[in-house]
This record gives C-alpha cells, structure tokens and sequence, in this order.
C-alpha cells in the first residue's frame, strides 16, 4: 500500500512539474541582417510581424528583413551536449516492507552525492558516496555511477541512471550484535530534470535500491538485505 502511494504521489509531481514548465518557450525572429529578436509576437500578417521583448518593447519588421520565424526554449535554457565535469546531489525515502533485523517494516532515508565527467548527453560516468539512514543501521554507500539523458532538449528531460558498489557499515557495535558488516549494493532507475539556467536545474528520479548487510549474533553470522524504492529529488550542475 505505501509503494502505491509513494507511486503515486512521484507521477504526479512529474505532471505538475511538466505543466509548471511548459510556458519556457519564446517566439524567434531571424533577420536577414543576422540579427536574432527573442520574444512574444503579438500580432502577425503578410506583410509585417509585431514582437514585444522581455523588457517591453515591441519592435516591427516586414517580411522582407525576416528569414525566418521560430518558436524555441528561452535562451536560458539548459546546454546539454556540453561536455565536462558534472554533479548531483539527491536525497529521499527508500520505501520497502520486512527489512530490518525484527523483521517488520521500518522507515528509511538516503542522501548522496555524485560526481564525474559528461561524455555526451547519453553517458556520464562518476563517483558518489552518501550515507543511507535504515532504523537498525548507518551504512556508507560508496559506488560508481553511470547516466545519460534520453533527449537533447526541454523544459523536461528524462534521465537514467545506474550505480553500483559497496556500502561501509558504521553502526556502533553491541556485545549483542557486533562486528556488522557492510556489502555490496547497486540502484537503477529513471528521473527527470528540469533546468532553470543552461548549466544546472532540479531533478527527480525513481528507483531499485539494493544493500546489503551482516553482523553476528551467538557467534552466527545473520546476513541482511534492504532491497527499496529509491524516491530522490536533488539537484544537477
């Protein structure tokens, strides 16, 4: 029942953050003089269109200076073929049932920060290290990260991402429970971004999450694993 209602309350803030954003489109003259007027047309006819720009002024041009006329992502929009060092940081729920050492549900949160290189928009490769918050453990995740956009361009661009490596255990041992142990752990998923200037923006994303985990109990070892629903919302540079 909460993996359904976490599932729904992820797509609909998608939906609403893609109605939010689809206003971030601008009309585009291109002048036969090279001249490029970014703006609103306000009106238009055979002869002539009228254009008003982000600072108010409305400016006329005959259809023999126009080349051509355009419709596009205001020029602030996000660059996403350029190459070189990117981040993110993320953070959220791992939402999932009977994982913990009692055995019954318990909450958890994940915080994580990623960085790397940008290949192209298809393929960013990094290092990320964070700290997952379970009710009966502290585990250190460190993992390498693989991503890439599924668009060039948009108000909204859809991403994947996987990731994969080993989680420290740092939870304090007890005579009862001692000596735990960290394990491997990898994560898959997909999330959008929504850039608000041409290099950085907000992002969210939804996925598998993998961990796991040991310690010993009258001298057994007892292994554990919290396999979640990663449900992150962060930013992106």
């Amino acid at each position: 029942m909460k993996i359904k209602y976490f599932l729904f309350v992820f797509f609909v803030l998608i939906n609403a953050i893609v109605i939010a954003q689809s206003g971030k489109k601008e009309d585009v003259i291109y002048l036969k003089n090279e001249s490029v007027i970014r703006g609103i047309i306000t009106d238009k006819n055979d002869s002539r269109i009228k254009i008003q720009t982000s600072d108010g002024s409305i400016w006329v041009y005959t259809s023999n200076e126009i080349m051509k006329v355009t419709r596009e992502n205001k020029f602030g929009s996000y660059q996403n073929n350029k190459k070189g060092f990117a981040h993110f940081t993320e953070l959220g729920p791992l939402v999932a049932g009977k994982t913990s050492i009692e055995g019954v549900t318990t909450a958890a949160f994940s915080f994580q920060t990623i960085n790397g290189y940008k290949f192209s928009k298809y393929l960013f490769t990094g290092i990320g290290a964070g700290v997952d918050l379970y009710a009966t453990q502290t585990i250190i995740p460190l993992f390498a990260s693989l991503r890439g956009d599924f668009t060039n361009s948009g108000t909204v661009i859809p991403f994947y991402f996987a990731d994969g490596g080993y989680g420290i255990n740092i939870t304090q041992n007890s005579p009862g429970n001692s000596n735990f142990k960290g394990g491997i752990n990898y994560a898959a998923g997909i999330g959008a971004k929504i850039p608000f200037n041409r290099s950085a923006g907000f992002l969210v994303s939804f996925g598998y999450h993998h961990q796991s985990s040991s310690y010993n109990q009258s001298a057994a070892k007892k292994e554990i694993e919290y396999n979640r629903l990663a449900i992150r919302a962060g930013f992106f540079l």
